[in-house]
C-alpha cells in the first residue's frame, strides 16, 4: 500500500477510536476539540479563533457552537472589548464531560505510545512530518 494511503487509513481508524471514546461522554470529536481549546481559557473564546485553531471555515463553528450552547456545554460570555464579537466559555456541564473524555483520551493515547519503541516513535514523526512539508510544497 502507498504511504499516503496508509497515513489515511490510519487516520480514518484513530477518528473512529475517538469518536468511540468520545460518544459515552455525549461528545463528538468537534465538540471535545472546542473544548478542549477552551480549557485553558478561562476567559473564553471568540468563535473567530477557534476556528482558526480548529482550522475549519467560521461559517461551520458558527453551528457547532450553536448546538453546543443548545445542550449546556457552552455558554455566551461578555465581550467587554467589542460586543460585536461572540465569545463562548465552557459550563460546569461542558468542563465535566471534557474532563472525562480527556482523561479517556490521554488513557488510551499512552496505551498508542506504550506499544512503540521510542526508535520508531521518532522514524514515524519524522516520515510524517516529511510528508506534510512535501504537500505543503507541491504546485
Amino acid at each position: 500500500m502507498h504511504v499516503v494511503l496508509q497515513v489515511l487509513s490510519t487516520a480514518r481508524i484513530l477518528e473512529k477510536e475517538a469518536a468511540r471514546i468520545f460518544r459515552p461522554h455525549g461528545l463528538s470529536a468537534a465538540q471535545f476539540n472546542v473544548l478542549h481549546l477552551l480549557s485553558d481559557q478561562p476567559a473564553g473564546m471568540r468563535a473567530s479563533d477557534l476556528a482558526r485553531a480548529l482550522i475549519v471555515d467560521p461559517s461551520n463553528v458558527t453551528g457547532l457552537l450553536k448546538r453546543m450552547k443548545h445542550t449546556g456545554l457552552l455558554v455566551e460570555l461578555e465581550n467587554t472589548h467589542d460586543r460585536r464579537q461572540h465569545v463562548v466559555g465552557w459550563t460546569p456541564k461542558g468542563r465535566t464531560a471534557w474532563e472525562g473524555a480527556h482523561r479517556d483520551y490521554e488513557k488510551n493515547l499512552a496505551a498508542l505510545d506504550a506499544v512503540l519503541k521510542p526508535s520508531g516513535r521518532k522514524t514515524a514523526e519524522d516520515v510524517l512530518r516529511q510528508i506534510e512539508r512535501t504537500v505543503a510544497s507541491l504546485p
